[in-house]
């Protein structure tokens, strides 16, 4: 059966079919016209093309010829003179401006080579000004916070902060900076081996500022009451992001005037920074052959001032104690260096030097102060020596195996003081030691439920982590904190049921459930900060005296590690957190 063709017509497209194809395929009414006109245009192009290289090839030959006589003049110019030396500095040159380099300023009205009438930048919206942009939406953008009440920011805000940023993660140029001066870092190897196993640093640097008068504002007389719930905390620049650590951070430590920040670790390295929040620089740093670094303090005197040491040691028996007195910087240009290694009589008593406290010390007689080194021995002893000259004063015994002590002071009259050990055994037994009275043995109690302890810590008065710098000033501390290897810690008010022997804690605060391995109050005893070691991102910060956890602070997109050092400032407006990658956090409370 044959199959007939059939002719069905089409009919021309509508309206809309001719608007679909030439958005499509674009016009083409006058597709032939254009086609023709471009062949045209295009031999009219060849031909001018032929011209153009017939009469460059005529050139060519000019040109060569003058190549090789500007080449004949060369042969006599010197090597030297055959280039030159662009450093910038030639204010003639006619192309000044074209050669700069365009650096952000946001109050540069100069003009924009690409618009003539226009004075801005184009970069530039004037109306980054009336918008308002969220900055709670994401967890990058609360970075941006100063406040943290703070909500919505204008553009002009915002592109600022965004560019701080970026300079935090990509910091200017070091020729761009006119402080070129503000790094010093000493990491020299001594091949000795023996007792003088120390380099000597170069502490210029760290004199400059340990003899200014700037000092940390004192937020402690006059302190605001922290609500009890939300935190106001903003995260600054890692404080040792210019040189961090090859180790865990094993040890922190404030200056009690100056903005320096001391850090120590298993990599044998002392080093201070310059706290400011931006840029915190490193000033100084001491290596230690030998020696990884436990624990590291400052220590500044009472009665002078001008009198400062650091004081280090590691798991070794012996620790080391480091000058900074400005008497000593201005004559000598290295690092005083005394090592503390002999306990005549008392050896036994003390195989490790690595966990220790320093304290002060007044003579009840002469009413002169003087530093002490706590040193936690073995056998329930905790041997006492002299800051100074490093002889052993005394020493103070519990039962069982010692676990932790803190150090207390107790106000007698106006300028003078007591200085009370308090220490704890593994089963919660704590011991409070008179050490104006050489160790004599003030009470005995029973930390309630105690089993396991791990750290003791006291708060809201004077302590050696924040000393006060004035006898005066000098007051008894309010709380203190027990902590268990089960990640429970018992608080306790010293001025409020302290006389029975078995107080009963105001508070049992169950939020850590891992061992507990730090606990530091702020100065001013209104926060405790409470970390363990074992697991990451275990931290919390209780508000006081209402015991309860701050809700805000730390989330979960908190950068803390596994915590293994903590440490306020003396004004209480900063918290550091060491981690065992070898950074250091830092946050700036914004209640102080």
């Amino acid at each position: 059966m044959a199959t007939t063709a059939m002719n069905v017509s089409v009919p021309p497209p509508d309206e809309e079919e001719q608007l679909l194809a030439k958005f499509v395929f674009g016009d083409t009414t006058d597709l032939q016209e254009n086609l023709a006109k471009f062949n045209a245009d295009f031999i009219f192009n060849e031909q001018e093309m032929d011209v153009e290289d017939q009469e460059d090839e005529g050139s060519e030959s000019d040109n060569s010829e003058e190549d090789e006589a500007q080449n004949g003049e060369l042969d006599h110019v010197n090597n030297d003179q055959l280039f030159f030396v662009d450093d910038g500095g030639n204010e003639d040159s006619q192309d000044k401006n074209e050669d700069t380099m365009d650096v952000d300023d946001e109050d540069d009205s100069s003009s924009d080579d690409y618009s003539e009438d226009s004075e801005e930048a184009a970069w530039i919206d004037s109306d980054d000004e009336k918008i308002k942009v969220p900055i709670l939406v994401t967890n990058k953008t609360k970075k941006l916070r100063t406040s943290y009440n703070e909500s919505k920011i204008n553009g002009v805000h915002y592109i600022n902060r965004l560019r701080s940023q970026f300079e935090k993660i990509y910091p200017r140029p070091k020729w761009m900076d006119d402080e070129s001066d503000s790094e010093l870092d000493d990491e020299e190897d001594d091949e000795e081996e023996g007792s003088n196993n120390v380099i000597n640093g170069d502490i210029n640097a760290l004199t400059k500022i340990l003899s200014t008068t700037y000092n940390y504002k004192d937020t402690l007389s006059n302190s605001k009451l922290l609500p009890p719930k939300k935190l106001d905390i903003v995260r600054l620049k890692d404080a040792n992001a210019s040189h961090p650590s090859h180790s865990a951070i094993q040890s922190l430590s404030f200056h009690p005037s100056k903005p320096l920040l001391l850090t120590g670790g298993y990599d044998k390295t002392l080093r201070i920074y310059h706290i400011d929040g931006k840029t915190n620089h490193l000033v100084t740093s001491l290596h230690l052959v030998g020696s990884p670094i436990q624990t590291c303090t400052f220590y500044t005197s009472l009665s002078n001032q001008n009198q400062q040491n650091i004081f280090t040691a590691g798991r070794r028996r012996y620790m080391h104690s480091w000058d900074l007195s400005l008497e000593n910087l201005t004559h000598s240009q290295t690092a005083k260096i005394e090592k503390f290694s002999r306990l005549y009589g008392h050896e036994s008593t003390q195989r490790s030097f690595e966990n220790f406290k320093v304290a002060h010390l007044q003579n009840s007689q002469t009413n002169s102060v003087h530093g002490i080194v706590l040193l936690q021995g073995n056998n329930g002893w905790i041997n006492i020596l002299h800051s100074t000259s490093g002889l052993w004063l005394m020493g103070c015994k519990i039962e069982g195996v010692i676990t932790d002590f803190c150090i207390d002071y107790q106000p007698i009259s106006r300028g003078k003081f007591r200085t009370i050990l308090i220490a704890v055994n593994a089963y919660g037994e704590v011991w409070e030691f008179d050490l104006n009275k050489n160790g004599h043995v003030i009470r005995r109690w029973k930390d309630q439920g105690g089993v396991g302890i791990t750290k003791i810590q006291v708060g809201g008065g004077t302590t050696t982590t924040c000393p006060a710098l004035q006898i005066s000033k000098i007051k008894q501390n309010r709380w203190l904190a027990v902590g268990s290897e089960s990640g429970f810690v018992n608080l306790y008010d010293r001025n409020n049921a302290m006389t029975s022997s078995t107080p009963t804690p105001v508070a049992a605060l169950d939020q850590l459930t891992t061992t507990i391995s730090n606990l530091q109050f702020s100065p001013d005893g209104q926060i405790l900060c409470m970390a363990s070691r074992a697991v990451k991102d275990a931290l919390r910060l209780v508000h006081l005296p209402s015991c309860s956890v701050f809700s805000n602070w730390p989330t979960s997109g908190t950068p803390l590690g596994k915590v293994t050092s903590v440490a306020f400032s003396p004004s209480g407006g900063l918290l550091a957190v060491g981690n065992e990658q070898g950074k250091v956090r830092l946050w700036k409370l914004n209640h102080y």
